[in-house]
């Protein structure tokens, strides 16, 4: 079988029987419907499904899900200590639920829209759905029949957004088992400007949830989009994540992905350059440790020559961990003058971590410059030796070295409190010397 047929979660009745947002709606209701007959017929992947080959969703399949969560404690000093940014608008979702009180919505700059999905499906009729696939194995179909709440982000021509947005959401941990299905808009018209930060996280170490989240971007020409995503949910949580976009002519598309937390993590990123010109940066950190899976899933299409991208993902595995990363750059016919770079790299810190890397490129035109590849490996022992004669201890030794593997993936991002906020993340989780 290529799917999960016993699903403890009853999703396909929870469909009919929950009050979902935009059902005044018709064509978004037919949206939902044909979803919905999309999952009566592929359920969820097993592993006989090819692009799920190295990820079970039996466990996730087994959890009985809650869609009514509790209504929520939480204050905004404790929401401020968890944001990633002081200086940003933000957009906060708690439990799966809009909170205007802890969002920074206020003073939007001309030019920029910021609104909850579930007060925003009116706007959407051209741009959502447009960008993921029903059909594809995963949870996409899901996701469409069940979305709830998410982001709605439209820049307008010649804007450029002085301030980032950080769509800020929040699980509590105050229902057990909690699912959440989101959806995040981003629509930039030509010649627009965005920064743009996702940031998922628990303020409890070990509660059950899942998040089930589609981010859909459109650039128009010359549009830009630098694009960051932090995911450090609990360790027993589940993310299953799709980030999607088409690239017009000119347009510039940088995307960094950094995933600390979950129990499983997956994430599906997937660029579509339609116009010449058109540049797409795929960066990405897996750091997991213990009985963490993470599995990264990219592609990108140059669909039309002179686009080039570059992509380079980073794992740092420890414990019993296991990761999955399967790059795919396809250079269709007539995509002349493309070039494109791809690497994968991993540094193992124990025995028992598992790495499965399938860099692949399929190239169907001949003047192109393209190169791929992966490696894996351990810290170096000369070096270790090396710090420890001078008075480190193994401890220290190994998270700077540590630390000096995974930098390259945050050097390349070029705005600086950005990358220090990341940063700091980051080195919380690296081993702590004395």
């Amino acid at each position: 079988m290529k799917q999960l047929t016993d699903i403890t979660t009853p999703f396909d009745d929870i469909a009919v029987t929950q009050t979902l947002p935009g059902q005044e709606l018709d064509w978004l209701q037919q949206l939902r419907q044909q979803a919905r007959a999309q999952f009566q017929r592929q359920g969820l992947p097993s592993k006989k499904v090819e692009d799920w080959k190295y990820t079970s969703l039996w466990a996730l399949s087994q959890e009985a899900f809650t869609h009514e969560a509790a209504a929520s404690q939480l204050d905004e000093m404790r929401c401020s200590q968890v944001a990633l940014l002081e200086t940003a608008y933000r957009l906060v979702i708690v439990d799966g639920q809009f909170s205007a009180e802890l969002s920074h919505l206020d003073g939007l700059e001309t030019g920029l829209t910021l609104e909850p999905l579930s007060q925003a499906f009116s706007k959407t009729k051209s741009v959502l759905g447009q960008q993921v696939s029903l059909e594809k194995a995963g949870l996409n179909a899901l996701n469409t029949m069940l979305m709830t709440e998410g982001a709605y982000i439209q820049v307008t021509a010649n804007t450029n957004v002085s301030k980032p947005v950080e769509l800020l959401v929040i699980n509590t941990g105050e229902t057990d088992k909690l699912a959440t299905h989101l959806r995040h808009v981003i629509d930039l018209a030509e010649d627009a400007e965005l920064t743009l930060v996702e940031h998922y996280v628990s303020l409890t170490d070990n509660s059950v949830g899942l998040t089930d989240v589609i981010s859909e971007v459109n650039l128009a020409d010359n549009a830009r989009l630098s694009h960051f995503k932090l995911q450090h949910e609990s360790l027993s949580h589940y993310h299953i994540a799709t980030l999607a976009g088409k690239q017009a002519s000119s347009s510039v598309w940088h995307t960094n992905n950094i995933s600390l937390g979950a129990k499983l993590a997956r994430n599906d990123i997937h660029s579509q350059l339609l116009g010449e010109q058109a540049h797409v940066t795929m960066d990405g950190l897996y750091l997991v440790a213990g009985k963490q899976h993470v599995d990264n899933h990219t592609r990108i299409d140059h669909a039309v020559p002179n686009t080039t991208s570059e992509e380079i993902y980073k794992g740092v595995l420890d414990g019993d961990s296991h990761a999955v990363f399967n790059g795919k750059v396809i250079v269709h016919k007539d995509a002349q003058k493309t070039d494109a770079n791809q690497s994968n790299r991993n540094l193992l810190l124990s025995r028992t971590c598992e790495i499965d890397t399938k860099p692949e490129m399929e190239i169907y035109a001949d003047d192109v410059k393209c190169g791929h590849g992966s490696t894996v490996g351990q810290l170096d022992e000369q070096q270790l030796f090396f710090l420890r004669a001078r008075g480190m201890n193994e401890t220290s030794a190994r998270s700077l070295l540590t630390y000096a593997f995974a930098v390259e993936v945050l050097q390349r991002i070029s705005d600086m409190p950005i990358r220090q906020a990341l940063s700091n993340v980051i080195e919380t989780r690296l081993p702590r010397g004395a």
